[in-house]
């Protein structure tokens, strides 16, 4: 396809120029149909863009005649849609990945090995190597390592190799000695929420989870700020490249959040980024009141982000019965219900939204009872479009990842007025084992985004990178099909969940806008809202269970935030 005519000058795309979008199919966005699902809005010939804002929408000679000076961006058959957000990443591990030793897809515990071998041998003795993204499900047995043969194989360096999830670790015996976890064993009790692996002498097998992994990252060298600054920005270039217009960042630390202020304040920040504070480490009544007014549409402090449990890759999921495939273990739970009450409570009297981590059906359950005790505590307040709602209600309680819910809880959420936050591409990573960890009838109520955008709020989707790719087409690609990049399982896994093209680029759109209390602004490319737009070479609102494999192979042209060509993929 001929794109020549995409081309802007520089002034055209920083300066308060009109702008006028046409020549390729521009889709607005959706909205509900009368029984509540979500359809797509139909084609509109031309945008008028005005300092960022979109001012007219509709017939091209009329918009013409309304900016007559406009700067003209020809599509070229192309195909603009809203633009697209994450609604739970993580920038600065995404550009720490970039960095680290890539162990995705790694088939066996060997090539794990040499992988690490050829990034010591490139270090100092006693420099630290890390790593990022193995899976054991995908190797022979399918059973944690142990840490002998890494050990072995790289005795001079510490290792500390992230598992795909981020909730746990493995890590060599240069590294568990200096944690104090060698020797034998002293009956040393795991940490409360942790879990340290031991083999049948009692010793550290090397693998960590959850709070235990503590034990080993304290020995981590400290980041500098300007090693996070270029972590961050190459995060964020990352996503622009995806298509990506805005990033809801999920456990933003001090430090982080000190390098993205000054990278806004600087003109250096092309992408909108809402900052989710580490409420399990920092939640301080000091340190809350106040945030929540700071920040501006390209960078603002949205809320807090709390873990009440661990990953079920990791079988730190918290559930309500024993796992399937590990009888006698219910998973890692972090709080006790008074305190995850006590946090919940200090978000929303700081006017913060509590984003609350849960995966297993137990964490799930802890969460909404703490919501439910908290909306009850707190004053009304007149909502967005609402009456009086709670003001809980109000701030929007998320819940992130939401993967097994009980059904006795899926109408809780609604009740509540909680956003589930969701990853499809966790699914459809998941499914090779998910069942074997839940068993049939409990993974009814997992993943299940059909039922949830049935019963709750708009679904807010994401990909909780670097666990999963970027890529939000790939996450279209899953809530659709509910298969791998593969195409398995034949039909998909339970698809009775799977979601239309247009409700699947809903909640990575205005339903990810929502969820930031942003849906009249933002989230669609209708007249007032600000023009955020992801320039695509197909149209993902034409594209069902059977033909969504396009998707994998489809080009991001274009990237744009308020107006500007972010990311020009041509």
């Amino acid at each position: 396809m001929n794109i020549g005519l995409f081309a802007l000058s520089a002034a055209a795309l920083f300066s308060p120029q009109d702008l006028l979008i046409h020549g390729g199919t521009i889709r607005p966005g959706v909205t509900a149909s009368g029984d509540g699902r979500l359809v797509a809005l139909d084609p509109v010939p031309a945008l008028l863009v005005r300092d960022g804002m979109i001012v007219a929408s509709g017939d091209l000679d009329r918009l013409r005649a309304l900016g007559p000076a406009a700067a003209e961006l020809d599509l070229e058959g192309a195909v603009l849609i809203p633009g697209l957000q994450d609604a739970h990443g993580h920038l600065l591990g995404l550009g720490e990945m970039l960095e680290q030793v890539d162990l995705v897809g790694v088939q066996s515990y060997s090539e794990l090995i040499r992988l690490v071998t050829a990034a010591a041998e490139n270090l100092p003795a006693g420099a630290w190597v890390l790593g990022r993204g193995w899976d054991q499900t995908r190797w022979e047995g399918a059973e944690f390592p142990h840490h002998a043969a890494l050990s072995e194989a790289v005795p001079d360096n510490p290792v500390l190799l992230d598992r795909i999830d981020g909730h746990a670790v493995l890590v060599n015996h240069a590294a568990l000695e200096l944690a104090g976890l060698v020797g034998e064993d002293r009956g040393e009790p795991d940490p409360s929420g942790g879990r340290i692996l031991r083999d049948e002498a009692g010793r550290p097998t090397g693998v960590l989870i959850d709070r235990a992994m503590g034990r080993v990252t304290r020995w981590l060298p400290p980041a500098r700020k300007e090693d996070v600054r270029r972590r961050i920005l190459a995060g964020v270039h990352r996503a622009l490249a995806v298509g990506l217009c805005c990033v809801h960042d999920m456990g933003t630390d001090r430090l982080t959040l000190e390098v993205l202020s000054q990278l806004r304040d600087e003109g250096q920040l092309p992408l909108r980024v809402a900052a989710y504070l580490p409420g399990n480490s920092l939640l301080r009544v000091n340190e809350l009141y106040g945030l929540a007014a700071l920040g501006d549409s390209r960078f603002q402090v949205a809320g807090v982000k709390l873990m009440v449990d661990g990953a079920l890759g990791s079988r730190g999921a918290w559930l309500l019965a024993d796992y399937t495939d590990e009888p006698g273990h219910r998973g890692l739970q972090r709080f006790e219900d008074s305190e995850l009450v006590r946090l919940v409570r200090l978000c929303a009297e700081a006017g913060l939204q509590p984003a609350t981590h849960a995966i297993g059906d137990a964490a799930v359950r802890q969460v909404l009872d703490a919501y439910g005790v908290v909306a009850g505590e707190l004053p009304s307040a007149r909502g967005f479009r609402e009456g009086p709602v709670p003001l809980l209600h109000r701030l929007r309680p998320r819940l992130e990842h939401a993967q097994v819910v009980a059904p006795g809880d899926w109408h809780r959420l609604a009740a509540l007025g909680v956003i589930p936050s969701m990853q499809p591409t966790h699914a459809t990573s998941d499914l090779r084992w998910a069942e074997d960890r839940l068993g049939a009838e409990r993974a009814r109520g997992a993943y299940a985004w059909r039922r949830l955008h049935s019963a709750a709020a708009p679904l807010a989707f994401g990909s909780d990178f670097p666990v999963e790719r970027p890529d939000p087409l790939e996450g279209i690609y899953a809530a659709i099909t509910r298969q791998d990049a593969e195409g398995n399982p034949e039909g998909g896994w339970l698809p009775d969940q799977r979601l239309s093209a247009a409700e699947a680029v809903g909640a990575f759109t205005s339903g990810a806008a929502f969820a930031l209390r942003e849906e009249t602004t933002r989230g669609s490319l209708s007249v007032g809202y600000a023009f955020d737009g992801t320039v695509l070479d197909l149209d993902p609102f034409t594209l069902d269970s059977k033909s969504a494999g396009q998707l994998l192979g489809a080009k991001v042209l274009l990237t744009l935030v308020d107006g500007e060509i972010v990311f020009d993929g041509r």
